[in-house]
């Protein structure tokens, strides 16, 4: 269940768009001002945070510049709300790094589009940066762990019996450190980042034609081609034999 952070201090409006998110299944926290929506931000760590731009205590930008600076939150997509109409309230608002924009009133059905949009898209991103080894842009520098990890898995990824034990072992910290790095990072825990990132080579070589299903199961550390089919249709929606390009 994707979690969503409400940020605005109008309480009414407030309590319709927490209502609405979650009558359309998503897992939804609230609070009335930057200040407690940043603190709420830290804890919760959502995947989506929808904030009001004019509030008391902390504004909209203010929160935005701080989310965007605590490296557990920088990658987390934010949507705007304002009444201000403004392309100058626009321009700010982006150049603090917002994803998206989106002035009152505003319908529902649009709201929940925009937010679909910048989930997934959020989404996206993560699994192109695992496949392709993070880049600076996408992981910052302080973040070698994280790349030092993918590193271990493509080094290791036939061997099925690849473990959160075996790489924190390697790695020489703890489980609970690779989990956090990796919670405030690729926001994933270290199984579905081994999952997910087996998944998208197999895609790759499937899409290669880099041999039989079975040849690809087994390259990329599933110990059987049942349990490659379940995970590769439930992950992407499509059977590995229907997957080629």
């Amino acid at each position: 269940m994707k979690k969503v952070l409400v940020i605005e201090d109008e309480q009414q409006l407030r309590e319709n768009i927490v209502e609405l998110f979650e009558a359309h299944g998503y897992q939804v926290f609230a609070a009335e001002n930057g200040l407690t929506g940043y603190e709420e931000a830290q804890k919760v760590l959502p995947d989506l945070i929808v904030s009001d731009v004019i509030m008391p205590e902390e504004d909209g930008f203010k929160l935005l510049e701080r989310i965007r600076k605590n490296p557990a939150t920088d990658l987390t997509p934010v949507m705007l709300l304002t009444a201000k109409n403004m392309l100058e309230s626009k321009i700010e608002g982006l150049q603090l790094g917002a994803d998206d924009y989106l002035v009152k009133p505003f319908s529902a059905e649009e709201l929940l589009v925009r937010a679909s949009n910048l989930i997934h898209k959020h989404e996206k991103l993560l699994r192109r940066s695992l496949i392709q080894l993070p880049e600076e842009e996408i992981v910052p520098k302080k973040e070698k762990l994280v790349r030092e990890i993918i590193q271990y898995i493509e080094d290791n990824l036939s061997n099925y019996n690849l473990s959160v034990d075996m790489i924190a072992k390697h790695m020489n910290i703890s489980k609970s450190t690779i989990q956090r790095k990796l919670k405030s990072t690729v926001d994933k825990n270290l199984n579905q980042l081994i999952r997910e990132y087996r998944l998208e080579k197999a895609r790759k070589m499937i899409e290669k034609e880099a041999g039989s299903l079975s040849d690809i199961a087994q390259a990329t550390g599933f110990n059987s081609l049942s349990y490659f089919s379940y995970s590769y249709k439930k992950f992407y929606g499509v059977a590995p034999s229907q997957a080629k390009a």
